[in-house]
């Protein structure tokens, strides 16, 4: 591959990861917002389907038999499985599901747990399911849009974002030291920094001692065509990069600006 194919690459691959980072905040977004838009307390179900549920309980209720279960009939169901302590702060809560028959009438359908002792108060637990006749209708009540739009979760495409960026930042540092190699072959190097200094602006850049730099070499700034700009005095070298000092003004170093060695400008003035 030539220099400027490396360049397009790089620069495609730049807009990509762009694009990569985009879709990983804007799923992670999606979920967030489609999480607080679900309601609580409400399952979604295709008929043959159920899901988990749970709910606390007093810690007085030692036995499923002190528990009164108002189902709806239509073939939906609530069934406890059994009583245990809490996930996180202990004390007592129960687990079942909820599901829907092959055959199961499709609509909404409220679910209610009682204490036998007290069957006329407020029920312990409060569900309510929602039967659909088919997946299509199923996945139009999705809140989340990526997985009403494609059928995939929210959070498992800001997951695959993360691997997927890596690989393109990982070719991204590829190209890139390929791209350096290829430019100082031609006496050029990209500067990756500028910061301002006293009368002037430090100009960092991806060529040192290896390239035949030395402190206080003259060098030529240029722009990405070739274009003379301005002149630099080599103030410090490394072994891969160097800094030079110019007296330039910032606005007149492009951000495509190149460090060009003397005996590669044929348009130094010098």
């Amino acid at each position: 591959m030539k220099l400027e194919q490396y360049i397009r690459v790089r620069e495609h691959l730049g807009k990509i990861s762009a694009a990569i980072i985009v879709l990983f905040f804007a799923s992670l977004l999606d979920s967030c917002v489609a999480r607080f838009r679900a309601p609580l307390f409400t399952v979604h179900l295709l008929p043959g389907t159920s899901e988990q549920v749970d709910g606390q309980l007093d810690n007085d209720i030692k036995n499923l038999s002190e528990l009164h279960i108002e189902n709806p009939g239509a073939g939906v169901q609530l069934k406890i499985d059994r009583l245990q302590s809490g996930f996180w702060f202990g004390g007592n809560m129960w687990v079942g599901s909820i599901g829907a028959a092959s055959d199961a009438t499709t609509g909404t359908f409220d679910l209610r747990v009682f204490r036998r002792d007290q069957p006329f108060k407020t029920p312990v637990a409060a569900f309510r399911a929602i039967v659909y006749p088919d997946y299509k209708a199923l996945q139009r009540s999705f809140f989340s849009i990526i997985q009403r739009s494609f059928n995939v979760e929210p959070g498992m495409v800001a997951m695959g974002c993360i691997p997927a960026l890596g690989l393109v930042l990982g070719l991204i540092y590829l190209f890139g030291r390929k791209e350096e190699s290829l430019l100082a072959d031609q006496g050029r190097a990209e500067i990756f920094l500028m910061k301002p200094a006293v009368d002037g602006i430090d100009l960092y850049f991806a060529m040192g001692k290896r390239h035949g730099l030395t402190t206080g070499m003259r060098v030529s700034i240029c722009a990405s065509d070739g274009q003379f700009i301005s002149d630099a005095e080599v103030r410090a070298v490394y072994d891969r990069n160097a800094m030079a000092f110019t007296k330039a003004p910032a606005h007149r170093l492009p951000r495509t600006a190149l460090i060009v060695l003397p005996e590669f400008d044929k348009n130094n003035s010098k």
